[in-house]
């Protein structure tokens, strides 16, 4: 039954998104519905919606999109990608360099692929096709940036991998080690982008940006070095609670304080962030009152509501999965059918980039995050591992990985770039990534000690 009820999802999801070209939000909506229909739970609609609407994370992921919206419709993200463009510029292929830093970081603030490609593509692919890079590599360049974005804190999708973490492994770690866990897994990743990029740059013989379109470092520095301070904002409660947890913090507040300071730092550090980005704002001689501010968020809705929309959906869906038990039964079925741990990490990387190329990212990691967890713990692989890299395979590889990738087909509209050729280009990025995917999941990668 379990079985016949994933694939009924899974049908809906296609069926609508597909052929139907309905909204993602509609139809995570109507998969839920009609889970709850099929399994005889449609009683409890009202039950799973107030218990949904109650989730800690839910509202944590929405404070981060918050403050990703309030840091581009501010300006705040140019100041930041200035300086990165002070920086690599200047070396052979650093318009390259600097989409893929600035795509990552812009990313990692809005946490949509697809976005954060249209966002940075629009002045950074004709950047890049003018210092010699070919519109097929400007345009895979672009989407490997935008895929990035999303793995990388504070990413909204890292408090929703800890969600299914939870979900599976209750109390296995903190948010705060999570997160921390996070940042060795998108170093690898960002290691991977970065060397595929200078072979690609090495044999396309591509040249520097111009020095008359680069803003020199002292300049950017000057006018750009406050910014820095939401990095250090985004990362330093979380290592404070991490290596006080069990110390420090439990000792002053108990265990069940310090779970409790765990989700208030979570929850916290963005509307901080949040604040400060508006007070840097305000330091530039804008006026700040409620008005404008809220002006801002609202012209970020359109981008923000659907994504919480699908969200809100997803948890949903993953409370009422978990109460029918559905990743239990499948997991008991596949234990039965002795699959091997190197199957397991060979094969549900090419699963999770299958269904990504015709579904939005949010969407395939809440369909199979509840499933792949526990199948990857009952084989031996760390649950943070597993966990983190439902978010990788869903957002990186999928979301580039031709013929219908989301992320590479906006790039391509951007590029102007033939749909072969930038195929080709897109193959070679989807491989590399493939192959420290495996690694990682088969455990060959250190993790600089944050394994618990």
């Amino acid at each position: 039954m379990a079985w016949i009820y994933l694939g009924l999802v899974l049908f809906i999801v296609i069926f609508f998104f597909i052929v139907v070209k309905r909204p993602m939000y509609e139809v995570m909506f109507l998969a839920f519905l009609a889970l709850l229909l099929v399994s005889g739970n449609i009683g409890k609609l009202g039950y799973y919606l107030i218990d949904t609407s109650k989730s800690y994370l839910l509202f944590t992921m929405m404070a981060f999109m918050m403050f990703g919206v309030i840091v581009e419709k501010s300006g705040i993200i140019n100041e930041l990608l200035n300086m990165i463009v002070a920086v690599v510029g200047r070396f052979s292929g650093g318009a390259g360099y600097v989409t893929l830093l600035a795509g990552a970081a812009m990313g990692a603030f809005c946490g949509t692929g697809s976005g954060t490609v249209a966002a940075t593509g629009s002045f950074m692919i004709p950047a890049m096709k003018k210092t010699g890079f070919s519109a097929e590599l400007s345009a895979t360049i672009s989407a490997a940036a935008g895929t990035l974005g999303p793995i990388i804190p504070p990413s909204a999708a890292i408090p929703v991998m800890y969600m299914m973490l939870e979900a599976v492994a209750p109390d296995y770690c903190t948010a705060s080690q999570f997160w921390m866990f996070a940042w060795p897994v998108s170093f690898w990743l960002i290691i991977q982008r970065l060397i595929t990029l200078y072979i690609l740059i090495r044999k396309n013989k591509v040249t520097p940006i111009p020095k008359e379109e680069r803003v020199s470092l002292k300049v950017a520095f000057k006018h750009g070095w406050k910014t820095l301070i939401l990095p250090l904002i985004m990362i330093l409660p979380f290592i404070f609670d991490n290596m006080f947890k069990d110390t420090l913090i439990t000792e002053r507040l108990g265990t069940s304080g310090a779970e409790q300071f765990s989700m208030t730092v979570l929850l916290v550090v963005p509307c901080v962030a949040c604040l400060v980005a508006i007070l840097l704002w305000k330091e530039k001689g804008n006026r700040v009152t409620f008005q404008t501010v809220g002006d801002m968020l609202v012209s970020g809705v359109t981008v923000a509501a659907p994504i919480i929309l699908m969200t809100f959906s997803g948890f949903a869906m993953g409370t009422l999965i978990t109460d029918l038990g559905l990743a239990e039964s499948i997991v008991a079925d596949i234990r039965l059918l002795d699959i091997p741990r190197t199957a397991v990490i060979i094969v549900a990387p090419l699963i999770f980039t299958f269904f990504g190329m015709f579904m939005e990212s949010s969407s395939v990691y809440f369909l199979f995050g509840p499933v792949f967890i526990p199948i990857a713990i009952s084989v031996g692989i760390n649950p943070m591992m597993a966990a983190m890299m439902v978010n990788v395979m869903s957002n990186g590889m999928g979301q580039m990985s031709p013929p219908f990738a989301l992320c590479l087909l906006v790039a391509m509209g951007i590029a102007d770039s033939d749909f072969k050729k930038t195929s080709y280009q897109a193959i070679i990025w989807c491989v590399t990534q493939y192959i420290v995917i495996v690694l990682m999941l088969a455990g060959l990668l250190p993790m600089f000690g944050m394994m618990w």
